[in-house]
């Protein structure tokens, strides 16, 4: 009765054993399985990444650089025909006062005096 009581844990332990086994080789086959998953789910995440990183230096190359050559070119057109606006004004400045070079000095001496009396006054 005891070789048989034996046996039979014997037994029960072999299929524990043969049990126990096979679901650490099913585990193990598993996690293999969803590490490769995850691993081409990363690489597709990082393809994806990379194309769109391709995609925004397209845009930019395409979309914002020339736009902001654009506004550079803009920006010194109005610089040059602000530049000439001056000229001009200076040149007409010189004229007037090479034919009238007493209004010339009444007009110096006048802004010299406002311009010190609204200093002044902005100390008080």
């Amino acid at each position: 009765m005891t070789d048989s009581y034996f046996s039979s844990l014997r037994s029960g332990a072999r299929d524990a054993r043969d049990n126990a086994e096979d679901y650490g080789r099913r585990a193990r086959s598993s996690l293999r399985d969803t590490g490769e998953r995850l691993r081409d789910k990363g690489e597709d995440a990082r393809g994806e990444l990379s194309r769109l990183w391709s995609d925004l230096e397209d845009l930019v190359e395409k979309r914002l650089g020339p736009a902001a050559s654009e506004a550079g070119r803009s920006a010194s057109r109005y610089a040059y025909q602000g530049r000439d606006m001056a000229v001009d004004y200076a040149e007409q400045l010189r004229d007037v006062t090479r034919s009238r070079p007493l209004v010339a000095i009444g007009v110096a001496v006048a802004a010299t005096w406002l311009i010190t009396s609204v200093l002044r006054s902005g100390r008080r």
